[in-house]
Parts: structure tokens; sequence; C-alpha cells
């Protein structure tokens, strides 16, 4: 068996790909907690049908992108206002929450003072920030428009807020949701997620009208997600949809919001929205809160008033073979009236790392969801989870054990991010490339709960860098959910500060 090369990068234990042999220990989802409203589309040009929103840092602000549009239907159930797509941008300081930025781009004038930085009707944008350091200036920020033809087009700017047309990008998805694309700092490419259709109704990755309308139920259409890769955004390889293995229920996805993490940067993390048109379910809708409303959605609209959406998540390693969980990562939620509708629980593209509002705690990641959709105005809610904490290797209190496959490391100090209960512990014994115990490197039984606890050994570690080593690793009512090895730090006698030596 070849030892994988994981250099002094961030192990982050999402998956099973570093476990050799594994008994009474798994691979556990956890889910975000919620920690408030971030941001309310109340404005008169947002409203019930504002969504695809899309956050990021750039530099020290954190920008977001949404489309703010109207529509929907009132307590009574009569139709509001109309729905046309404005698209709108605000900005926080903390993550926590988001302000309007007022802009000069829409000069309407019953919208004086608006965010609105695209004026068009389109039914979704995504806003790339380009980190390949060879992107031109004038093309730092890229907007992907998903248009009515099934096209994708490029839109470039310099400032993040006027776009340019610069040309038709792809035209083989239908494009009828956020597609995303990012650079991939790893692999030294361009990554493009995209929305595709597949099953007997559909037509070489598109909708095909034939037979029906696309407002009612779509039977033999299946929303799916497709890759491809470019190292210039413009020769594109080919299309291929995501590969989540053969047993993998093909249900459909509405969204795909893939990045890569931006702790351990070779790892990619997605939220897509699941959608679900349960109309065969229909004896729940009147029991549900809301019903008016939902009643003429399904007159008037079909399964707008009977598809239901939640949130998941997957993993990847490559950008095209996906580990995705089925259990719900977000749900609806308790039945208030803001939810159980087909756009809800609709996760925001982007995650920030924002400080804990307990006092001492350390800092976690933010991540958005939208509530509200279709019945008020769409409020974004935040919700949190501890820094690579989306997934862990766990065992319960009867314990497990883990020995991973060989690998080589670089560094002279191991970092651990786990958690235990008050009688649980994590224990890491370093074996040699066979599986052999190696005398002196043995933590012994830790416990606590840190994102960043050292691991002490008898021995020096910085004897077993650049050596083919495997883990054995000790959990019982524990939960593993990275570890890095490191440069230790040393002071310099030139500046009199704390630095790693290279």
């Amino acid at each position: 068996m070849c030892a994988i090369q994981i250099g002094s990068r961030r192990e982050v234990l999402w998956d099973e790909y570093l476990i050799d042999r594994a008994e009474g220990v798994y691979v556990r989802m956890h889910r975000p907690e919620y920690r408030g409203e971030a941001f309310r589309c109340d404005a008169p040009w947002e409203g019930a049908h504002s969504g695809y929103f899309q956050i990021f840092r750039d530099e020290r602000l954190i920008r977001m992108y949404y489309r703010g549009s109207g529509g929907g239907f009132d307590e009574e159930g009569d139709r509001k206002g109309t729905d046309s797509d404005r698209w709108c941008y605000a900005v926080s300081r903390d993550g926590k929450t988001f302000e309007r930025v007022p802009l000069d781009v829409c000069t309407k004038p019953e919208y004086p003072g608006s965010n609105i930085f695209f004026p068009g009707s389109h039914d979704n944008i995504h806003i790339c920030l380009d980190t390949n350091p060879d992107c031109p200036k004038e093309e730092k920020y890229k907007a992907l428009i998903g248009t009515h033809r099934q096209t994708l087009e490029y839109w470039k700017s310099g400032d993040g807020i006027h776009f340019a047309f610069e040309r038709v990008l792809v035209d083989d998805g239908a494009y009828d949701s956020m597609n995303v694309a990012f650079w991939d700092t790893n692999t030294q490419q361009y990554f493009l997620f995209y929305r595709g259709m597949h099953g007997e109704r559909a037509k070489d990755g598109k909708w095909s009208h034939e037979g029906g309308g696309i407002a009612y139920h779509n039977t033999g259409l299946i929303r799916d997600v497709r890759v491809r890769t470019s190292k210039d955004f413009v020769t594109w390889s080919r299309p291929q949809m995501l590969a989540f293995g053969p047993d993998a229920e093909d249900y459909e996805l509405y969204t795909n919001q893939v990045q890569p993490y931006y702790r351990a940067k070779h790892m990619m993390i997605g939220f897509p929205m699941r959608y679900f048109d349960r109309w065969e379910d229909e004896q729940n809708y009147p029991s549900l809160p809301a019903w008016p409303q939902r009643r003429q959605m399904i007159i008037a609209e079909g399964r707008t008033g009977t598809a239901i959406t939640d949130g998941i998540v997957m993993t990847s390693r490559d950008g095209l073979h996906f580990r995705r969980t089925d259990e719900a990562f977000i749900s609806p939620g308790p039945e208030d009236g803001s939810n159980w509708f087909y756009g809800n629980a609709g996760p925001s593209l982007g995650m920030i790392e924002t400080e804990s509002d307990i006092p001492g705690r350390p800092r976690e990641i933010s991540l958005y969801f939208s509530a509200n959709y279709r019945v008020g105005d769409v409020v974004l809610r935040r919700w949190a989870v501890r820094l690579d904490g989306f997934f862990s290797w766990r065992a319960d209190f009867a314990g497990g054990t883990v020995l991973t496959k060989p690998f080589v490391f670089e560094g002279e100090e191991l970092y651990l991010n786990f958690a235990t209960s008050a009688l649980g512990h994590v224990r890491i014994v370093i074996c040699d490339q066979e599986g052999n115990v190696i005398p002196g490197y043995d933590t012994g039984r830790i416990f606590g709960d840190s994102i960043r606890r050292k691991a002490g050994f008898a021995e020096d570690l910085s004897a077993l860098s650049g050596k083919p080593v495997r883990l054995r690793i000790e959990l019982k009512d524990a939960d593993l959910y990275s570890f890095r090895f490191e440069k230790a730090m040393h002071l310099s006698a030139q500046t009199g500060r704390w630095n790693r030596q290279d």
C-alpha cells in the first residue's frame, strides 16, 4: 500500500479516505446550531421570492449578493404584487448581520438609494471572486447568469458592482438555478458546478417542454448537478454528472453550493438544497400552517404548493465523486407558518469564520439559510458549526479504534481538534507502515474539548517526519474532527518573535 503524502496540511475527518480498518468508529454528521437573524428582505424591491444568497470575505469586507424579488401570496391566499428579479448588494463587518449598501446603478425613481447592482430581471446570478493570481484586474469579479435560453453568460467586473457582458460561457445545461464557479488552488484550475437535467423527458441535459409546462408535477424530469473544469475560463472539459456511488438514490438537487473548504483546501464541501414534490402525500397540506396561501399556490402553480425542500451536505476530494448525506443537514424546522414550503431551508453559498456569541469560546463557522420563502419577506438566518465540525470520526461509550492507511507527514508537532465526555477519551499511537507500535509515541488518554490541542509524545516527533507511518486512534465517547502536523514554534534571535521555521 502506497503511503499518502499529507505533508503539513490539515486532515479533516469527513470521510473514510484515511481509514484502513475501523471497529466501533463511524463518520458522524454534525448539524448546525441556530444563532439568529442575519438579514431580512423587507425593502420595497425585495420580498417573498428573494434568494440565492452568496457570501464571501473580500479582504476586510464581507460581501453578500442576493436576488431581491417580491410576489407570493398573502395570509388570505391573494397574490401579492409582482416577482420581478433585481440583484442586490449588502456587506458585513462581523459576519453576523448584514447591511444594504446604497448604489448608483439603479436609477428608477421608485427605488431611491437602493442597493440594486444589477437591475435587469434574471432568475439567477452567481458572483465569483476570482483568486487566480493570473486573473486580470478587470475580471476579478465574475458574474455567471443563467438565461431562459438555457445558456450560461459570463459578465466581468473590476469592482464587484459594475458588470459588463463578456460572452456565453457554456451552453450544455439548464442553468435555471445558481451555477457556481471558483479557482481551485489545489489543482490550479477552475471548477464550474451547474444545473443539468436527466430523465425520460430531459433533452441533452436541458429542460424539454414537450408534453406539458414545467409548473406542474414533472415526472420524468430530474434536476441534477454537473461539473466541468478549465485552466483559463475559456476552454472547458466535457461535462460530467456528480457521482454519489452506485447505491445512491437519484433524487433531485435544486442547488449545489459547492466550495473549497478554506481550512483544508484539498477538500470541497457543498450544501445542496434537496427538492421533492410530495403531491402524492396531499393529505398533509391542510394540516400545515398557512394553508390558504398553499392552497392558492397549488391551484395557480401546481408544484410550487406541493414541493418541499431541505438542505443536505456533501464532500469531495476531486470535485466529481462526492460523499453525500441522505439525512438532512438542515430541515425546515418546527411548523411556524414560515417554513415547509418549496424554497425554504435554502442554503447560501459561502461560509464565514465568526467570533462565538459566548465569551471565551473559540471562533466558529457561520452558515446562512433562508426562511419565509413564498409566504413573507424572506429572512436569512445564521447557523454555526465548530471549526472543521461538519463531520467527525465518532465512537460511542463502548469505544472503538481506527488504524489509518500509511501516510507521510512533515512537521514536529501534532495538533488535534476533538471533543470527549467527562469519561471519554482520545488516544493516539503512532505505528510503522506495517502497523507495529513505535515505542515512545503514545499520547495516553486525552480528554476535553478543544479545536487545537497539542498531542504530547515521549519521543521527538520530528524523527518520524518524512517517513511512512500509521496512526492507531482509540476513541471512547469522543469525536475527532481533524488533525494536523506542523512545524514547531521557535523564538527568532533577530526579531524576538515566535515563528515556524521552514
